[in-house]
């Protein structure tokens, strides 16, 4: 192997770090000089060699690899991953915290597809992007911001933050990507965004959901094409358990209500608690108001049923309200005010009985 392969081999090897390499020949011809640097070479020396000049020259090149180490030092521990990748959407860097994040050694990453770092959905897509933009130049991702689904080593996907910024380096177009995991701050949300609309007691959907849910049903296109039921359920004899035991107790009462509730109902019917011991449902598609009575009424006999608290047996009831939808009315106020009245008519009628709300009353 003779210098100039050798140039040529060192600059294979080294795609990722510049390294400084300086040519010492005998030849003096221009051609010859032109080889070397087309090889790769940084300088080129002529024998003899003048000492002082040689060290003239390693030390501006010692200059240059400190800056180089500098960045990449920059580079490596910054807390956002930064991945190079070239026309061909091959790796070509690869920091040490998007080793981090995605759980690949830089040496195994390099050279591969960034689809690799992608879920099939995505992955699946990229090529096609990349040629799209590299023809017309319309950037969907490029230069924007946006939440992504990344791929881990151990195939686990995960949120993360991406920009793109596109460079264009000795006729070459790189593309680099700044990744920031956002699993923790996306529990974190989605944890804010469940208490907002769930019981934090029970985990059911609370009033707001509630309210939501119902506004969606109402604005249904086939809203009277179908007969859905509210049922408002209030306990009956829950405040002694409260008086007598402690309110540890009357939460875990109400605890096993709302698994006893959702256990007796279809998986997409919809279970709320609205507060203290009240709680409302929606039973989708019941047909008839004598089915949706039955519904409740199988609800009551649940509820009945009785618990052990900490060693100590108790029982609670119920008193249901039931109104239509769209019989009763087409708006949530309307409907909940309907439902509670009849729920406030079982209760003086008999403590753990079922009334169908009344247009008359």
């Amino acid at each position: 192997m003779d210098g100039i392969e050798a140039t040529k081999t060192i600059r294979t090897l080294s795609e990722d770090h510049w390294i400084p390499i300086m040519m010492m020949t005998g030849l003096h011809e221009q051609e010859d000089i032109l080889k070397g640097f087309d090889a790769g070479a940084d300088d080129y020396v002529i024998k003899p060699v003048n000492l002082r000049l040689l060290l003239a020259r390693l030390n501006a090149m010692q200059r240059v690899v400190m800056m180089q180490e500098s960045l990449f030092n920059i580079v490596d521990n910054v807390f956002e991953g930064i991945i190079t990748i070239d026309q061909k959407g091959l790796i070509k860097s690869f920091n040490r915290a998007a080793e981090r994040i995605f759980g690949y050694d830089h040496h195994e990453i390099l050279g591969q597809n960034i689809k690799c770092l992608m879920p099939k959905s995505q992955s699946e897509q990229h090529d096609r992007y990349l040629d799209s933009y590299q023809k017309d130049h319309i950037a969907h991702i490029i230069g924007i911001g946006r939440k992504v689904q990344g791929l881990r080593k151990n195939g686990e996907a995960f949120p993360m933050r991406l920009s793109v910024t596109e460079i264009r380096r000795n006729h070459e177009t790189l593309f680099i990507g700044l990744v920031s995991d956002i699993s923790e701050e996306e529990i974190g949300r989605q944890r804010v965004e469940f208490l907002a609309m769930h019981d934090s007691l029970t985990g059911l959907p609370n009033r707001a959901y509630l309210n939501q849910t119902l506004e969606l049903v109402l604005r249904s296109p086939t809203i009277g094409q179908k007969t859905h039921a509210i049922l408002f359920i209030d306990l009956d004899g829950f405040k002694p358990i409260n008086d007598e035991l402690g309110h540890d107790y009357g939460d875990e009462a109400l605890k096993i209500v709302a698994q006893r509730l959702c256990g007796r109902l279809p998986a997409n019917d919809f279970v709320a608690r609205i507060g203290g011991d009240e709680f409302v449902i929606l039973c989708y598609d019941v047909h008839t108001a004598e089915n949706a009575v039955k519904i409740a009424e199988r609800l009551l006999e649940a509820i009945k049923e009785g618990m052990m608290l900490n060693g100590h047996a108790r029982q609670v009831s119920a008193s249901i309200g039931i109104a239509l939808i769209p019989r009763h009315g087409r708006t949530v106020t309307e409907l909940l005010t309907l439902a509670d009245k009849a729920m406030y008519q079982a209760k003086r009628k008999t403590k753990g009985s079922v009334v169908l709300a009344d247009l008359s009353v």
